[in-house]
């Protein structure tokens, strides 16, 4: 069996929608909602170009419009592309899917899916929702029209807005939402909805078009059972809340950044040992200890050598416990931290913190001291 660090994406191919850059924006809409996919793919010369359904919210015409303006230029892949370099390029240009290209041809595309796949049958499966899930996201309220979404969906380049009612969520409006059910209609310049005047949709207040069927968490789910339940729904979201009140928001992309990162911008040495076998648990290990790196370095910009051990336990063959150790040296110091739990990822975030208070209260003792010797002088 081929383990998923090697895994190769021409083992992943999907079905994609590959059309002319003179196709209307209204046509490539309609492909989307037909297929329901997110995405179209286009050649403009020997470069591909995608357009995604939050970017046709940036048309008012879409029948006079062609899909070339909304084209923005992504990578090619090869069937021979690594499963990890892929999710990394996907979270790099915050997209669902990249095309997959054979002899000259779009041959299919790797499907974010795919990763959230994976990662729910890999070691990261039991980490609890809370430790992905992104906090306090943008809502919107009851009763705010459906152009406001669209433009704080634009702005802000999501594609999800909860809608809160009081102090619990009522619903959700996606970009697919508005651009399935209203862009399409805004070939004309007016819009008729079952009433005698002629009504912009985009006046429409959100729950006009909003869904009531929510897919919700609580933080402590773990990822799997999330991932499981978007996949199976077809959903590309999962709201995380207790009770009524919402605490977060998980997406696809949320998945793929755990084993997605730039590439280190560090220039001394950096080792980790004790990698579990796992590639995927693995990859997000790496991942987070070299941003936690990072962000030390960031005000720490003394340090000649980063190390990190991990020691695990297993308890039943479900689960392993892991005891993490970092050990920073600078030119003047060394700082030393060590936990343990059940989540490795989270482990290290737990660790960046606990180091980051250690060193900032060693310059305030060492900033006193200097003071206290300043006033026996």
């Amino acid at each position: 069996m081929i383990s998923p660090k090697d895994r190769l994406i021409g083992d992943l191919v999907s079905e994609c929608i590959v059309v002319a850059p003179s196709t209307p924006v209204s046509k490539a809409i309609g492909l989307m909602k037909d297929r329901n996919f997110y995405e179209v793919f286009a050649w403009v010369g020997d470069k591909i170009g995608t357009a995604t359904i939050r970017d046709t919210l940036r048309v008012r015409n879409p029948a006079n419009m062609k899909i070339e303006s909304l084209l923005n230029f992504i990578p090619k892949l090869s069937v021979n592309t690594g499963l990890f370099q892929a999710a990394r390029l996907m979270a790099d240009y915050r997209l669902r899917a990249l095309p997959i290209v054979e002899g000259g041809d779009i041959v299919g595309k790797i499907d974010i899916k795919n990763i959230v796949n994976e990662v729910k049958n890999s070691g990261l499966g039991s980490i609890r929702a809370s430790k992905i899930m992104s906090s306090s996201p943008i809502t919107v309220l009851i009763g705010e029209k459906v152009s406001k979404a669209r433009e704080i969906m634009l702005r802000r380049r999501i594609d999800h807005l909860p809608v809160i009612k009081g102090r619990r969520v009522a619903g959700i409006v996606t970009s697919g939402h508005i651009a399935f059910n209203l862009i399409t209609d805004l070939g004309d310049d007016k819009y008729r909805f079952g009433v005698p005047d002629l009504i912009d949709p985009l006046d429409y207040p959100v729950e006009a078009i909003m869904s009531r069927s929510l897919l919700e968490f609580d933080p402590q789910a773990q990822i799997k059972d999330v991932a499981e339940s978007m996949l199976a729904q077809d959903s590309s979201y999962s709201l995380i809340t207790i009770g009524e009140e919402l605490q977060g928001i998980i997406t696809y992309r949320d998945f793929a950044k755990l084993i997605s990162t730039e590439e280190a911008k560090i220039n001394f040495p950096v080792y980790i040992i004790g990698l579990p076998d796992d590639p995927f648990e693995a990859e997000a290990a790496k991942i987070k200890f070299i941003r936690l790196v990072e962000g030390i370095n960031r005000f720490l910009p003394s340090i000649i050598e980063a190390r990190s051990a991990i020691k695990s336990s297993s308890f039943d063959r479900q689960r392993r416990r892991y005891e993490v150790s970092v050990n920073i040296r600078t030119d003047r110091d060394a700082y030393n931290y060590s936990s343990e739990g059940w989540d490795l990822p989270s482990i290290y975030d737990d660790i960046a913190n606990a180091m980051k208070k250690m060193i900032t209260a060693k310059r305030r003792i060492r900033k006193r001291k200097r003071g206290q010797r300043v006033l026996e002088q």
